[in-house]
């Protein structure tokens, strides 16, 4: 059984990871805790596969946006992944690139959770 102390030390790298969302390095000892830090090696492939998830995302709201018409839903993705991007390569911002992933998440929620909204139409013949 761990040490009272080693516990606390884990609860309180928790408590600091989420009070700071935006710190790398409190997220960073947070995932060495859980025994994520030999993927360190890895990095520039999480780095890479991250980008290519955006920009998945960005192409399955432009083929959602056939099928809802939503302009503003689709406008946010869109602006939100540029935000990723402009985090990234412009403005190397580690704010903007969050917040940009906060839009894409939120303009996931939102067609994610329209789709419960929509009753299916009875054609009766």
């Amino acid at each position: 059984m761990k040490a009272l102390p080693e516990k606390l030390g884990s609860v309180g790298a928790v408590i600091a990871a989420a009070a700071c969302p935006v710190c790398f390095p409190k997220l960073a000892l947070l995932g060495a805790l859980l025994g994520f830090g030999a993927l360190g090696a890895y990095e520039s492939q999480f780095f890479i596969a991250a980008q290519a998830l955006i920009l998945v995302a960005l192409v399955g709201h432009v083929l959602s946006y056939f099928t809802h018409r939503n302009g503003w839903l689709l406008g946010g993705a869109i602006l939100s992944g540029a935000a990723v991007f402009a985090g990234l390569y412009l403005l190397g911002s580690e704010a903007m690139i969050y917040a940009g992933l906060a839009g894409l998440v939120a303009a996931s929620a939102t067609e994610f959770w329209g789709r419960f909204r929509r009753r299916p139409q009875w054609i009766n013949e």
